[in-house]
């Protein structure tokens, strides 16, 4: 389980430095705040757990698979052993009975897991593709702030255009 939890880890905390370096690249003037990096650790947490779903419910029905196989070998040998000592005398045998059971539950719990499985992974891409948006959005209002404030430095030049500057305090007659 720790192996699951730490594997997943590692491709969430991936995936967010991916994000923020694509974001970075994009628009140079980022640089990431409290903000954004208390969104990336929100997103990794549940990346992290959705990931965890997904590889843990995957070894499952590996399990799963395993465990049908051999609830089948075992009614399989019972019905040798039924016929070996003559114990089928109305014809009916283990696993008639107990294979239906066996594949009834089996496919119940396959669908809970692969259900369980695809909506962890769809909860982990979206989380992330959340992510690259809130990352871009903030990287292109900081553009947006950058060209806004340089624009405002420009204004202020124009301001100190109608003052006195030292030409004028020269005399030159």
């Amino acid at each position: 389980m720790f192996a699951s939890i730490a594997i997943a880890f590692l491709l969430s905390l991936g995936i967010a430095l991916v994000l923020l370096f694509v974001t970075k690249g994009v628009y140079p003037r980022f640089s990431p705040q409290a903000l954004h990096i208390l969104v990336a650790a929100l997103v990794i947490v549940g990346s992290t757990a959705a990931g965890a779903v997904a590889l843990v419910s995957s070894k499952a029905l590996g399990y799963l698979d395993s465990l049908e196989a051999g609830a089948k070998n075992v009614t399989g040998q019972v019905d040798a052993v039924q016929n070996q000592y003559g114990l089928d005398v109305l014809g009916i045998s283990a696993s008639d009975l107990a294979d239906g059971y066996v594949e009834g539950t089996a496919s119940f719990v396959r669908g809970k897991l692969v259900r369980a499985k695809t909506l962890s992974i769809v909860v982990a891409i979206v989380l992330n593709v959340l992510l690259g948006l809130f990352l871009l959005n903030a990287g292109s209002k900081c553009r947006r702030r950058s060209s806004y404030s340089s624009g405002m430095e420009d204004t202020e030049d124009l301001d100190d255009v109608g003052s006195s500057s030292s030409f004028d305090d020269l005399d030159l007659d």
